[in-house]
């Protein structure tokens, strides 16, 4: 069944029900969010008129028995029964029935309604990890409030809940803090974007702005509470994240006087050596800060930054050097520790929880916090073994501002690939260095959307779609359950439902004629012959073939890839290209001089070899340039 996320458990049964012209949705009060959000749905992409109706045939229920976020859903000839363990577990139970339906469901211009029988069935479900989670970079570029709406409404459809929210850095600072009003005055009569931001201009390498502002907007603190309110009845929960010390070119180009140095930055530049100093009326500053933000986001986390942060100028300053000895610090790693630990007391008094990236355990662990590795699943696996919660959020496959193949023609511009969609889906949230009695620290995975090189919103959702569909999948559905090949099945329906949203997602690719595994390599001289067939029938003109390797701990080596009509070789490009974690010249160029017709016997065959072991997965994608 072309269900996105993969089930835990579905049993099939003979019959269907027919959706009726009006449906009637049977819903206790603490359900009513369901039960609109359901109602929605099914009026205007379906155009079938919704009531709430005790007796309707669909029947939505909070159950004791069932886990957090888990549901029930039953589908017989007389209707369909949703019962979660909680109010976000009946609303996944309401996506698991919108898939069941024709995927124009998540439509929203139905002028006439839609015949629809849902297929009698039987399933139960609960996630996997409690954090499936995607980030979005709005402090690079701007990225508009109805874009951001979207994005939340595109996350419910595969049962993701959590929202990171970069809403400040260098280059912007997007979040209106009313007692400091030149924080998202900073910069705004500066362009949005520059020559080079644009992943799909091919005539230019990537190539940001570092350190120049980003005009473009901010949002008013009426704007977040309405994106706030949006996501929770999707049950999203938005972390935003306010960064410090590090990354504050904007902020301290406002307000200098918070600075470690007083002045204002003069190096111009994403990773600034400027820090905010360490002085009461600084530390006051970010407590005034935190206090707005946590007004308007009423979710348990608040993401503090912390990354990347140069300490220069604090071993420079003669009151910083005499405040670390003050404090009895070792040093300045340990001063940025003492810092995060001093705000994150502070917004601990309203009942909240810090959240930082990798680089706040260089100065020893914060207490309580939760950690997002990026750089190293070794120090994942540290942290969660000495007790932290721990979001996995590593830069090779939940980057999704790299590439996404190796095809020259498709989005260059960006940063090292390609992530691909098999990467993302093959990720293992479970690490295998985490001891058993520990492996509650691991709640999940995130994927990231930096906007340096995405100025447009359709630039972000192509970079973010379909693989924020595969992680959905790779951080709900249980390892046991999980396979690459039905998943691309699955995902040929599912990207119907993206349509209907309006989702400019990467076009999915015909499944590539030829893959490799460990198996496919000779043990003893490493080397392999790749054979798979190509679909005719074929035009004359230019092919591309692209090796791409997707993982393992192995790239290959190509010498020459052929392509064969009924056994003889019609077009050969021979060269030494390499396929790993640093591609080279890894896509060779077939020319096809006359047409070949339908009944001839294609075939794609590759030479290759690997210096070292035999751990190594790709495919080789075959296209018309």
């Amino acid at each position: 069944m072309p269900l996105i996320p993969q089930p835990r458990s579905v049993q099939r049964a003979d019959g269907s029900f027919k959706l009726p012209a009006n449906v009637g949705i049977s819903a206790p009060e603490d359900l009513k969010n369901e039960a609109t959000y359901l109602g929605t749905r099914l009026k205007s992409g379906l155009g079938h008129p919704v009531s709430l109706d005790k007796n309707g045939p669909i029947k939505l229920a909070i159950t004791s028995g069932l886990p957090t976020e888990g549901y029930r859903l039953k589908v017989t000839p007389q209707g369909a029964l949703i019962e979660g363990g909680d109010s976000a577990g009946v609303f996944y139970g309401v996506q698991t029935l919108l898939q069941l339906l024709p995927p124009q469901v998540y439509g929203s211009d139905a002028d006439k309604a839609v015949a629809a029988d849902v297929p009698c069935v039987s399933i139960e479900d609960a996630p996997a990890f409690p954090w499936r989670g995607l980030h979005l970079d709005s402090a690079r570029h701007f990225m508009p409030k109805e874009f951001v709406l979207k994005c939340l409404d595109v996350m419910a459809t595969q049962k993701m809940n959590r929202f990171h929210w970069h809403i400040v850095d260098s280059e912007g600072w997007r979040l209106e803090i009313k007692k400091y009003p030149k924080l998202t005055q900073v910069g705004q009569d500066q362009p949005a974007s520059y020559p080079g931001e644009d992943p799909t201009d091919h005539s230019v390498k990537a190539k940001f702005h570092y350190g120049s502002f980003h005009g473009g907007g901010f949002y008013t603190q009426e704007d977040v509470k309405q994106i706030v309110a949006h996501a929770a009845k999707l049950h999203i929960t938005i972390m935003p994240e306010i960064e410090f010390p590090a990354h504050a070119m904007t902020m301290l180009t406002a307000y200098p006087e918070f600075s470690t140095t007083g002045k204002v930055p003069v190096v111009k530049s994403n990773h600034s050596p400027d820090l905010i100093n360490v002085d009461e009326k600084s530390l006051n500053f970010l407590r005034d800060i935190l206090d707005e933000t946590m007004a308007l986001f009423p979710g348990k986390w608040i993401h503090f930054g912390g990354d990347e942060a140069p300490k220069g100028q604090w071993k420079q300053s003669e009151y910083v050097q005499q405040r670390i000895k003050e404090l009895g610090l070792k040093d300045e790693e340990a001063l940025q520790g003492w810092l995060f630990d001093q705000m994150s007391a502070h917004i601990a008094k309203k009942g909240r929880v810090a959240v930082g990236w990798e680089e706040i355990t260089h100065g020893g662990t914060p207490k309580n916090a939760v950690v997002m590795p990026w750089l190293s699943m070794g120090t994942a696996a540290k942290v969660a073994n000495e007790g932290n919660p721990v979001i996995l959020c590593p830069v090779g496959p939940l980057y999704f501002d790299s590439y996404q193949t190796s095809d020259p023609t498709d989005n260059q511009a960006l940063y090292k690939g390609p992530i691909t969609l098999r990467s993302v889906y093959n990720f293992n949230c479970d690490l295998p260095n985490v001891a058993a009695d520990k492996k509650q620290n691991l709640w999940g995975a995130q994927a990231q959307l930096w906007t340096e090189l995405m100025p447009k919103p359709e630039h972000v959702e192509y970079q973010a779609y379909p693989r924020a569909v595969a992680l959905g999948e790779t951080t709900w559905t249980i390892a046991a359950n999980k396979d690459f090949k039905s998943f691309q099945k699955r995902l040929a329906v599912h990207v119907k439902r993206l349509d209907a949203m309006k989702v400019n997602y990467r076009k999915l690719e015909a499944l590539p004629p030829v893959q490799w595994d460990t198996a496919s390599i000779s043990p003893a001289s490493k080397t392999v012959t790749l054979e798979g067939p190509v679909n005719g029938p074929l035009a004359a003109g230019i092919y591309i073939a692209t090796p791409t390797y997707e993982s393992g701990g192995f790239g290959l080596w190509f010498d020459k890839i052929e392509l064969l009509a009924d056994g003889k070789v019609i077009a050969t490009d021979a060269h030494r290209g390499f396929t790993g974690a640093n591609p080279k010249d890894a896509a060779y160029t077939l020319e096809v001089k006359s047409g070949v017709p339908a009944g001839a016997k294609l075939v794609l065959r590759a030479s290759a070899d690997s210096h070292e072991g035999t751990d190594s997965n790709g495919s080789i994608s075959f296209q018309k340039k």
